[in-house]
């Protein structure tokens, strides 16, 4: 048996879907009214009238693209909403 020296390369692939973990790795809340790690202090959350729970639905169609046709659905997300508003600024990680 012989004693090789090797690089060995890592990705770290399942934290996008074990948000619990993602919280603990990043340092970010994951829980509450500001969970989304994207959006930070700029939320679209609202809270539900029977539970009181912070709810994200309707919060992605910013991150489409502006001519994107979901944008201005009207019928199959929010009722009478139509989304103009820009995704939320990316931090660089310098302060």
């Amino acid at each position: 048996m012989e004693k090789h020296n090797f690089i060995m390369k890592v990705a770290l692939i399942w934290i996008i879907s074990d948000f619990p973990t993602y919280g603990m790795l990043s340092g970010w809340s994951t829980h509450g009214k500001f969970a989304c790690p994207y959006c930070m202090w700029d939320i679209k959350s609202f809270t539900l009238n029977s539970g009181a729970k912070p709810c994200w639905f309707d919060c992605q169609r910013r991150f489409l693209p502006i001519n994107h046709s979901f944008r201005r659905d009207q019928c199959f997300f929010k009722k009478s909403v139509v989304e103009n508003s820009l995704p939320p600024q990316e931090f660089s990680g310098l302060w």
